[in-house]
């Protein structure tokens, strides 16, 4: 929240507006809406097929082209590649019984967070203006993930309440990321946008103190990896220019 506080106090100060985007390189600030589709590699990949995310980017172009921001957003998927946690809620005949004695339904789904913080630089050389160009950023933040288990029509005893905590996986650390791509600023506010490739490593750990199919905790330092496309959409913030009035 001071972050946030602070963007939006260093626009008061620095005057962006409507004008001289397309002249000269001026302070802007950057909020901006975004959707990541993302491919896993390393340990999540073992877990985890392909998932996305939408999230949120907020921070400063500075008139240098340095960039200070934070970024975050909410992962979802559901492309479970190994569920040998649950070996032991299946029956014979591959099904999970519900409380009723009938074959459940149950959906296995991923959800995770990922905030970071970020600090890059716009060469605005290969832009169609000075405040425009190859964007280049590195971070440092946080990474979560887990197994949503959800059923459907009937409750499962077994994964239910507290027993889902020894099935879910919840894994989280600190992460880094780096992002290349190409942020176009205009004079326009419906042509303002970003798209390029992010990469993130996660170095993270089973957080629960009991797995059901491991008897116990799981200590292994986990390397999960991103290999994104992503996209943003800036919303323009613009100072109101003063009105001057004169009288004969």
């Amino acid at each position: 929240m001071r972050f946030l506080i602070l963007i939006f106090a260093l626009s008061t100060f620095t005057g962006w507006s409507q004008r001289n985007l397309k002249d000269s390189s001026v302070a802007t600030v950057v909020f901006a809406p975004h959707y990541k589709f993302n491919l896993t590699g390393g340990d999540l990949n073992k877990l985890w097929g392909f998932n996305h995310q939408v999230g949120l980017d907020v921070g400063v172009k500075l008139k240098n082209n340095l960039y200070l921001g934070l970024d975050g957003g909410f992962i979802f998927g559901n492309q479970l590649k190994d569920s040998s946690m649950f070996n032991n809620v299946y029956t014979s005949n591959g099904t999970i019984t519900g409380f009723a004695g009938n074959p459940a339904i149950v959906l296995f789904m991923m959800r995770g967070m990922s905030t970071h913080f970020d600090l890059g630089f716009v060469w605005n050389k290969f832009g169609t203006n000075p405040n425009s160009g190859l964007w280049l950023k590195f971070g440092g933040g946080y990474m979560m993930h887990k197994i949503r288990i959800e059923s459907q029509l009937d409750d499962v005893p077994q994964l239910e309440g507290e027993y889902r905590k020894g099935y879910d996986r919840l894994t989280m650390g600190f992460s880094t990321k780096q992002f290349i791509g190409y942020l176009h600023q205009t004079d326009s506010r419906f042509l303002n946008f970003y798209a390029g490739l992010e990469f993130v490593q996660g170095f993270n750990k089973n957080v629960r103190t009991y797995n059901f199919d491991l008897g116990g905790p799981d200590d292994e330092l986990k390397f999960d990896m991103l290999y994104s496309v992503k996209v943003g959409w800036l919303i323009p913030i613009y100072k109101r220019t003063t009105q001057e009035f004169y009288f004969d």
